[in-house]
């Protein structure tokens, strides 16, 4: 990173460090992008260093592009609503609405991602789906990777 690169290509750059290590590396990056307009693309599953330096989140998962957002927008676009098991179908008129980008049955709800603002989202599954006691939530990164991805782990 001392050459101050136009492009800068990192896979899981921060794996096997310790925390302090970590944050140290984290921080140098995101100098180094702010000083010297260097473009960062990096692979990882530390959902939370993704979290501390992107612009721009794209989750891949089995050669599938499942996400491609600018952090800002999933921040505040996106929401995870927590629906209580209802009537049978349920599930499937869920995921497939449209503003549902996928979910998966917990035994204490179900977790559906929405494309709306956490504020927006419970009226809006009251009104066209006509769920009541839906709870909606800011998401985080590792919430929707697990949830887009199909994972129970």
């Amino acid at each position: 990173m001392a050459h101050k690169p136009e492009l800068l290509l990192l896979d899981e750059p921060a794996g096997g460090l310790d925390p302090a290590a970590r944050r140290e590396f984290l921080e140098t990056s995101i100098e180094l992008l702010n000083a010297a307009g260097s473009t960062i693309l990096f692979s990882s599953h530390y959902m939370t260093d993704v979290e501390r330096m992107a612009g721009r989140v794209v989750m891949l998962h089995d050669g599938k592009l499942l996400l491609d957002s600018e952090l800002d927008s999933l921040r505040e676009d996106y929401c995870l609503a927590l629906v209580p098991h209802g009537a049978d179908g349920l599930p499937a008129r869920l995921f497939g609405d449209e503003r549902c980008l996928g979910g998966r049955e917990r035994p204490e709800a179900i977790h559906a991602i929405f494309r709306l603002a956490p504020d927006e989202c419970a009226s809006y599954l009251e009104r066209e789906l006509g769920l009541n006691g839906t709870r909606c939530t800011p998401i985080p990164l590792e919430e929707i990777f697990i949830t887009l991805a199909g994972s129970d782990s």
